[in-house]
């Protein structure tokens, strides 16, 4: 165990895993290089199958902290992030994601603002995606899509639980992370709760804290519709969901439609095809529209090294988008059976479901 060169603070840093040994071991190098070190590491386990609960069992921290593990097996993000906060000993709570990676003064700037400043209540942190890092061309298209992949956190932002720092007395207030979303949008109902409680709140502008991407189209499309399933089932952000699918589904509707609807007027009705006209030439704008607002991204997809392909942008706007809002509709409905409770508790905080 090193201890001599390490400066610790009364912070409690907690986060969840399910099945990912290799960011666990990369979690813990990370966070062992701090220029500021928690007093106190708590991990929920989810039920991992791969090793990695036997791996948090069996590790023995190089640094002088405090290490709490725990298992739930089938518990899902929310549900794993309370576990962890219930079993931290300290006021102040940093939470991370395993799966990141994370610059050696990330959790320094993180909870110095609390340190500093007991009026405080909560940090927003910065996070960022790093083009280097990305392991694969339609990581690189995503990349593209974005004049910068970040959030550089003011205090009004809405930070993600992969880069938060709060004390534990706010996050009792707010009655924890909703547990009866069932896998995603749990940590931005947290900061839409909690921005609609507190106003004592900083952000910290620097990303210390990197993202990971997919390599594949499918992982893209499965994590877009995860997100969004679980933005409807907590029924936030409906002008996404009605304004967005609206005009994807009038885009990807008006060419067969149209088609359709002008064959019938020429052979059945004998007269010039009016309305199926109008619906190609609704088609064509849209579509045309689209490219249009996508050619700032082929051109930063190109500047970026990325050669030929030019089709992979606007691929992965329609199948993301798509993805995203049939994942959001089906959540949205879900929702109103079983996340009442998320819900109520965003209704009665007067955050708007627009």
């Amino acid at each position: 165990m090193v201890t001599s060169e390490a400066r610790y603070a009364p912070v409690s840093l907690v986060t969840t895993v399910l099945n990912d040994l290799e960011g666990c071991r990369a979690f813990f190098a990370a966070m062992e290089r701090q220029t500021l070190c928690p007093r106190e590491i708590v991990v929920v386990d989810g039920g991992s199958r791969d090793g990695t609960w036997e791996f948090l069992q069996a590790y023995c921290p190089r640094l002088d902290y405090r290490l709490v593990v725990a298992r739930e097996d089938g518990c899902n993000v929310a549900r794993g992030r309370n576990l962890a906060i219930q079993r931290a000993t300290h006021d102040i709570i940093v939470s991370t994601d395993v799966g990141c990676q994370w610059d050696d003064r990330w959790l320094e700037e993180l909870a110095a603002p609390l340190l500093e400043d007991a009026t405080l209540e909560a940090v927003m942190g910065s996070w960022m995606v790093r083009y280097e890092d990305l392991p694969d061309v339609w990581a690189r298209v995503e990349f593209a899509m974005h004049r910068e992949f970040a959030l550089r956190a003011t205090a009004t932002a809405h930070a993600s639980s992969r880069a938060i720092a709060y004390r534990k007395r706010l996050w009792e207030r707010l009655g924890g992370y909703p547990e009866d979303l069932t896998l995603a949008a749990d940590d931005m109902v947290f900061a839409l709760l909690l921005h609609a409680t507190t106003t004592r709140v900083a952000g910290t502008p620097t990303p210390r804290c990197f993202w990971e991407r997919p390599a594949t189209l499918r992982r893209f499309r499965r994590e877009a519709e995860r997100n969004f399933f679980g933005a409807g089932e907590a029924d936030i952000w409906r002008t996404y969901g009605l304004l967005v699918g609206g005009r994807l589904l009038v885009e990807i509707l008006a060419w067969p439609v149209g088609l359709l609807v002008g064959a019938v007027e020429i052979v059945w009705l004998g007269r010039l095809p009016v309305i199926g006209g109008l619906l190609l030439l609704a088609g064509v704008t849209l579509t045309a529209l689209r490219l249009w607002r996508l050619r700032t991204a082929l051109a930063r997809y190109r500047e970026r090294g990325g050669h030929g392909g030019w089709w992979r942008i606007p691929l992965f706007d329609y199948a993301t988008k798509w993805s995203a809002l049939r994942g959001y509709w089906r959540g949205w409905w879900q929702g109103r059976r079983r996340c009442w409770d998320c819900r109520q508790r965003l209704r009665q905080a007067g955050v708007s479901p627009w």
